[in-house]
């Protein structure tokens, strides 16, 4: 009779452990499904974030290019902070934080296609008559990524 009674122990504990080992399996997969999630929404600002960038640098070489006096033209009037996207040919201080929309092509814009949990504010600053700063700040999910770079007239 004790056999039995020392088995159902043996199952019970047994069943424990399995229980015990599938849920901390079941936790992990769930973290590293979290991680994925917030890797990717980092990864997507980053690229926002050179994107706002490359968009500053496209005004200040079609300056060159059109050979104009003030090389820094259209680029001066974002102090307190812009934006722009693909779509548009100058920097917009009206609303900068708006958020942006991802179009059925996967580019984000601010004039078509499903709102997403990402802003982005593009601010530049003088630094010298030559030099100016290119501060991009994208915002999502209550996080922030901040990418700068100096630009210089290097004409």
């Amino acid at each position: 009779m004790s056999n039995k009674g020392f088995t159902l122990i043996e199952v019970l504990l047994s069943v424990f452990i399995i229980t015990v080992a599938v849920l901390g399996l079941y936790n992990g997969i769930s973290y590293s499904f979290n991680s994925i999630e917030k890797a990717k929404d980092k990864f997507i600002a980053a690229y926002l974030a050179e994107e706002g960038i490359e968009l500053v640098k496209n005004i200040r070489d079609s300056n060159f290019v059109a050979k104009k006096d003030d090389w820094k033209e259209g680029l001066t009037n974002c102090a307190i902070g812009c934006k722009m996207d693909v779509n548009d040919t100058a920097l917009n201080t009206i609303n900068p934080i708006s958020p942006l929309l991802i179009d059925e092509n996967g580019l984000y814009n601010y004039s078509s296609g499903t709102k997403t949990i990402f802003s982005r504010k593009i601010v530049i600053s003088d630094v010298s008559l030559d030099k100016i700063k290119v501060s991009v700040m994208v915002y999502y999910a209550d996080e922030e990524f901040l990418l700068e770079q100096y630009l210089y007239n290097w004409k």
